[in-house]
């Protein structure tokens, strides 16, 4: 083979191959579960969210990058069809710039146990596309234990990051929205915690 030829092929792969992975992440985005979203958008997307490059992540098959996986989601039986989930999670972060949620999934008062991590430790729970304004939010939990809010943006916008001490007998969460946006709740805690109750309301 000539070196015009194989250089000719070599760029032919590159613009090529791009397309491929994009195509395949698409593929995996539509397979992916709520339970994966969720690991990925309680413990691991904060750590990510300043990654986002329109660029993709290829290291998908890194041994590394598995018991990383495993170490942070404290899941040390991921499948490997579950640890592609989460590559396709990040892949989507750092492409897109967002966070990525099934839709099939919404939020409503007796669902709220598809929305916590299989350690009982957090939650990631959708809540819709909100319009701008003031908004109120009330959590009732079964154990009296401290646990950190946030409430964010599709595209990483923080609206609230405050911890609830059970101790307070007033623990009112307020947050303002400048513009309409899908947001999301995240709460985290050392130790399990069970939402019973979950209200949002915004001010009139």
């Amino acid at each position: 083979m000539t070196k015009p030829v194989y250089f000719s092929l070599i760029i032919i792969f590159f613009f090529n191959f791009p397309s491929l992975l994009i195509s395949f992440e698409k593929r995996e985005d539509i397979n992916i579960s709520t339970r994966s979203a969720v690991i990925f958008n309680t413990l691991c997307s904060k750590c990510h969210e300043g990654e986002c490059s329109g660029r993709l992540s290829f290291d998908t098959g890194s041994r590394t990058a598995s018991s990383h996986i495993r170490r942070y989601t404290e899941e040390s039986n991921l499948s490997k069809g579950k640890i592609k989930e989460f590559f396709a999670l990040l892949n989507h972060m750092k492409k897109e710039c967002a966070i990525y949620m099934p839709k099939q999934d919404k939020w409503q008062p007796g669902n709220l146990s598809l929305f916590m991590l299989p350690s009982s430790k957090g939650y990631f729970v959708p809540l819709g596309f909100l319009e701008s304004g003031v908004y109120h939010i009330g959590i009732k939990t079964r154990e009296d234990i401290h646990f950190q809010t946030e409430v964010l943006s599709e595209h990483f916008d923080h609206f609230l990051n405050q911890e609830i001490c059970p101790e307070k007998k007033n623990n009112t969460l307020q947050f303002t929205i400048d513009k309409p946006t899908t947001v999301f709740l995240r709460i985290k805690s050392r130790h399990p915690l069970h939402i019973d109750a979950l209200k949002i309301e915004k001010e009139r």
